[in-house]
Order: C-alpha cells, then structure tokens, then sequence
C-alpha cells in the first residue's frame, strides 16, 4: 500500500489529477489512491479482458459511450507483458487518450534483466516515439537524467500525445532532414537529446516564482515547454532566429505550455523592453556569435537588475590545431574564458560540468550532471553551464515592481513591498529572499560588504547586509569577527527612522547578534540583545516577524531557568505566548496581503508563529519538572521543532546523518567481504 500511495504522488507529480484509464490493473490500491485524490478512473484489469478489436494484440478495450478520451493512460506491468507490437498499441492509444500515456511496470520491474530489450526503457521510448509521441517535458529532470545510464525500465515512463495536425506540421522527416542545424530533442531518444533536455531541466530549478522567462536561441522550443511544464515562471518567451524553427516550436509547444514563441536574434531583442525579463536561458549561443560580448550586454539590458541568467557552452571542443572544427563556432570557451564573460555586471553564483556519451570529446562517458565549486581546479568536461544574477548594484533605475507579490499587495502592507521601504530594492531577490537569493555563499557575503559600503547604514537594505552576515559567522562560527558584526548591529539600532523595514532589520539583527554572543559565551550581553528584540513591536512591520520576538523570549527563559530564576523563566515563557496571540490577533493583510490573492508563504509563517508560542506553552506545562527532571523537561519542549522552519531543517539533517551511516555501513561491509576472501556473498546492513 505505502508503495502505490508513493507511485501516485509520482503519477500525480507528472500528469496531474484527472481522468484515467488504467490498462492490465491487478492492485486494487492503485485505482483506489487515484480515487481518494479527486480522480475519474476507468480500470481493464487484465489482458483477458474484452476488446472491440485487436490493437497489437491486447489493447482496445469496450468502454462506455462517452469515456474516451481520458487525460491518461496507465499501462500496467501485466499489460506490457501481453504486448507483442508496442508500436502498433501506442498508435491506438492515440484514440484513448487526450495528453498522456504512462508506462507503470510494477512487479515487470523484478523480471526486467531476463526480458531482453522488452525490459529496456528505450525499447518503449523509441515504441511511443515512432507512433507520434514524445518524452513528456514535464518528467525531465535532473535526477532523472544519470538514473538513464542504466537501460532498464523505471516505476513510471511518461510520453505526451502529439496532436495530429502538430505531426503534420513537424514531421521526423523534416527533423532529420534539418537535424544537423535543429532537432527536437524531445522526439529523439539518445545520450545526447537527455544533455539537451536535462540542461532545461536544471534550469527550471533557477527559476523564481512569478518570473518572465526568455529562451534565448530555443531552436524547435522543446526546452522553452520543459521551463513552462517544469518552473515556478509564469510568463515564457522562446526566441530564435530561423523562422522555420520557430514555426515548429509555436505548432508544437505554444499553445499547448503557453510560450510566445518570437523570430529575432538575441543580439537584437528590440521587442523587449529594458529590464522587463526576470530569467533568461540561452544553451549553447555564445560560442555562435561572432562578437559575443554584445550579445552579452543585450541580454543585460533587457534583464531586471535582480534578474539571472543560466547558460552553456562546450568546453574547449578544439582538434589539434586548437580550433573549433564546427562551422558554427566563432568562439572556442574554457571555464575561465567562460566565467569572465559574465564579468561585467553580473554575479556568477553557480557552475555545473555535464557530459554525455557519444560526443566530440569523451565518447565513452556517462551521464552526468554535478554542480561544482566556482574555483576548483575540474577534470576534462564536455560542458560548462553557469549561473549568474545580474548586479543589482549596477545603477540600473528601473521602476521595482516584485513579479510574485505585486498581485498580492494591499494598502498598509510592508511585508511584501519593498520599493519605498529600500534604497535599491532590486537587492532583495538577490541578496534577502530565502530559496532565490545568490546560491554562492561567498559571492553572498561580498554583496552584503559592498552594500555596506557603497549604502547608508540609515536604509534597510544595510540592515538586511547586517543580519545576513551575522547568520553567516553563526554558520562558519567565526568567533573572532563577533565583535565587529555586534558594533554595526548597535549602531544600526541606534538609527532614529519610521521606515518598518528598518524595524525589521532592527530586530532581526539584535536577535542574531543574541545568538552570536550566546554562542561566544558573553551571556549578559546575549541577554541585553534578547531583551532588545522583546522590546521592538514586530507588528509595525508584519505580525510574521513575531517568530523573532517569540525566540527571544524563548531563549531569555531557558537563561533564567539556567539561572535559577523560575519565576522569571515562567514570565518569559508567557511573554511569547503573549506575542503570539498578540500577532494571531492582528489585521492579516500585513501577514497575507491580499485576501483575493494571498501571499503564498502568509499562512505557512503565520503557522510558524502558533507552533512556536506552543513551545513556550510546553515549557509553562512542563516547568516543574525542571527541578525534578531536567531532561525529562527538555524533551517534553522538544526544541528541535521550534518553528516549522526549524523542524524541517532538523529532519533535513537527521535523514543526511542515516544517509551518511548507511553509506559508511555499505562500505564498511565490503571491505569486510573482501578481507575475508568472499566478495560474493551479501553484505548484510
């Protein structure tokens, strides 16, 4: 049962809730799950079953009048193994289904080495494919990427139905014919269409909620539907400059993943306004262009200045006389050559090396997909992709307006608006928000620097520089840089301003400068901190900010427990539960905005804020048995769950900690195997 409610989550996670029909189904949990989640379900439960003509053998079942077509197919281990002519059963599910057909092997799996190429993932791709499907853009994924260097079949194999107008128009033959210029790649099943698609795969993870995204060169658009199907983006444009690819991309792709798909070069994207782009993704483009640094500085240009680019190019692909042999090249790129492309007015923040068999340089590779330290010194690669933010201190001045949250906004709300709260509210996205901020941690700390150096320390983006770099010495613990980061903090709260970003600031410093001087031992002044945060009313600036205040108070009763004083610890306690209500209690539109169109994290972090006060509320409960039973008292409390974002985190930790164990045990039974002379025998865990 576990495993099918899993399988569905994963079915779900792919084609989405909707109508299905369930082909040679013998686990009554399957049907049954899809149920309980708001689905229609049609179910054949064998190959035995009735049919109104024979489709290859074993499909084309009698349904009711009505049924057809469904929003998916899942054929079922029992089901495949009844099928003598995959071809011709993917080509009559064309009239069975309106999006998708899944391949579910189940038990199929355990039996899938003695099957031969029946057993193989490819064998049934390559099925699908000829009969006028292809891979479904929206399973991709990174980690499904070096999961294809083992040929077997997995749980679930997706295909989407290519209309039969979208065939017409974009023939195979025409692909081939052109294959050497443009392929789709998500029509072709090879080690080198997976590179293509995993590359789009990994950069729909860059991309931030609300974001306008631009395909830059997007070919025949395959890429341009994987950001769409798969990212938190809600506008797509694809851009390229042969008007015949274009054509194929929009017959294919537009409509269906809503992408506008555009004919023009990237060097000259007169279409798009300055700073009206929040992602762009160009793949393998600036080795093409023959004076690429312009086309770097378009791509700048029509970039927001919190906006981010991800892109590729073959890594020194050169023969022996040092040049690129491929007519289209201009430019032959190494890393280093690569990264300074991206030197003026951006922030590189991320590199992956990728490889794939079959290619210029390392014909025999496998798969594989690995971000990388910006500065490591690598071995030979087939590709470099980066990641880079624009410089939002680069002097841009366009006019803030925050992709996610401006739909969101609500009159009297700070939480969500940061264009009059900030000197350069563009720093936000990069340097503040959690999940979208720049990924490398170094290039994190020398933004904050270079925000307090070249900002007022009397605006909010000083304060944000602040904090972050206090949770940064908490994290690297470097004790002896304390004293600095204490001295900005008091200077900051002494700032006379009615801005409540500052507040924010205010508060969110003197809490991490608490924890900072907690951890160096200094407890008076850890004390003094916490009962500053107490002293700050979160709700000028939103009710969301009381976590800090309940922490405070959290943390300043455990001290007066350790201290002897329970009187004291008691009133710390309901101190944060008095916050909590206080903050429960507030107007919500400066938590959630928008009630029409609430924030998308108000609820969760009001959540947060109840599940702390009921800490405190647990530590009230259980403070008698401080005397008696110290640890019995700690546990009760249960810090590790002290705030949902604590708790996942915790458990985030906790499952590395079993990953590693297991990994050590596995290893250690090896090299227990091996020395006792038999490596044959299992190693038991």
């Amino acid at each position: 049962m576990a495993g099918c409610i899993k399988l569905v989550q994963e079915l779900l996670g792919i084609v989405g809730p909707g109508s299905f029909l369930i082909l040679g189904c013998e686990e009554p949990s399957l049907p049954a799950e899809l149920f309980a989640h708001g689905c229609r379900v049609f179910v054949v439960p064998g190959p035995e079953a009735r049919f109104d003509h024979d489709f290859g053998g074993c499909v084309g079942p009698l349904l009711p009048d009505g049924t057809a077509p469904f929003d998916c197919v899942v054929v079922c281990g029992s089901m495949m193994m009844a099928i003598d002519d995959p071809v011709g059963v993917f080509s009559a599910l064309r009239a069975y289904t309106s999006r998708y057909v899944v391949l579910a092997p189940g038990d199929l799996l355990l039996q899938s080495h003695a099957m031969g190429a029946r057993g193989q993932e490819g064998s049934w791709a390559q099925s699908a494919l000829a009969a006028g499907y292809r891979r479904a853009p929206v399973q991709f994924s990174v980690g499904l990427y070096s999961e294809l260097n083992h040929p077997q079949l997995r749980d679930l194999s997706a295909f989407e139905l290519i209309s039969d107008a979208a065939l017409k128009s974009g023939t195979m033959d025409w692909l081939l014919a052109n294959r050497d210029l443009h392929m789709d790649m998500s029509r072709e099943w090879s080690p080198r269409a997976d590179a293509h698609m995993v590359r789009y795969a990994l950069a729909a993870d860059w991309v931030r909620p609300g974001d306008t995204v631009l395909d830059c060169a997007c070919g025949l658009g395959y890429g341009s539907a994987i950001l769409a199907a798969s990212s938190s983006g809600a506008n797509f444009i694809g851009v390229d400059v042969d008007e015949q690819a274009v054509a194929y991309a929009q017959s294919q792709f537009g409509e269906r993943y809503g992408v506008d798909y555009v004919a023009a070069s990237g060097a000259d994207l007169h279409f798009l306004e300055d700073c009206s782009v929040d992602t762009i993704v160009s793949f393998e483009t600036i080795e093409h262009v023959e004076d690429y640094p312009a086309l770097i500085a378009e791509f700048r240009r029509v970039l927001k200045p919190d906006g981010r680019i991800i892109a590729s190019v073959p890594n020194l692909w050169v023969d022996e006389t040092g040049r690129d042999p491929n007519p289209y090249h201009f430019h032959a790129f190494d890393w280093p050559k690569f990264r300074h492309a991206f030197a003026d007015g951006f922030i590189v923040e991320a590199r992956f090396r990728q490889d794939a068999p079959g290619g210029f340089k390392m014909w025999d590779s496998q798969r594989a997909l690995a971000r990388r330290p910006l500065d490591s010194g690598e071995p030979d690669t087939e590709w470099w992709i980066v990641v880079a933010s624009a410089d939002p201190l680069g002097g841009a001045t366009a006019q803030y307006r925050h992709p996610q949250f401006a739909r969101s906004s609500h009159e009297g709300s700070h939480v969500a608006e940061f264009g009059a709260g900030y000197a350069v509210p563009w720093l936000y996205r990069t340097m503040v928000q959690m999940g979208e901020r720049i990924a490398d941690e170094g290039a994190l700390d020398e933004l904050a620097l270079r925000v307090l150096g070249s900002l007022p320390l009397e605006t909010a983006d000083a304060g944000a520089a602040i904090t972050i770099l206090g949770y940064r010495l908490l994290a690297l613990d470097r004790h002896e840089q304390v004293a600095d980061l204490c001295n900005l903090v008091d200077a900051y709260s002494a700032i006379a301003s009615d801005n409540p970003h500052i507040l924010r600031w205010k508060l969110s410093a003197n809490y991490v400068a608490a924890l900072l001087t907690l951890r160096c031992a200094d407890r008076d002044r850890a004390a003094d901190y916490f009962e500053k945060v107490a002293q700050l009313d979160p709700l000028i600036f939103s009710p969301l900010l009381t976590t800090k205040t309940i922490a405070a108070r959290f943390w300043r009763g455990v001290m007066h427990l350790v201290d002897g004083d329970a009187q004291a610890a008691r009133q710390s306690f309901l101190a944060g539960v008095e916050a909590a209500r206080r903050a429960l209690h507030a107007p919500d539109q400066n938590a959630i905005g928008d009630p029409e169109a609430p924030l998308t994290f108000g609820f969760q972090e009001l959540a947060e804020v109840a599940d702390m006060a009921s800490q405190c509320a647990l530590a009230i409960a259980n403070l008698d048995d401080y005397a008696r039973s110290p640890g019995k008292f700690w546990r009760r409390v249960d810090v590790k769950r002290f705030g949902l974002a604590s708790w996942a985190k915790h458990l985030d930790a906790e499952n590395a900690s079993l990953r590693a164990a297991v990994d050590r045990a596995l290893a250690g039974g090896v090299q227990s195997s091996l020395r006792q002379g038999d490596a044959r025998q299992p190693v038991e865990v």
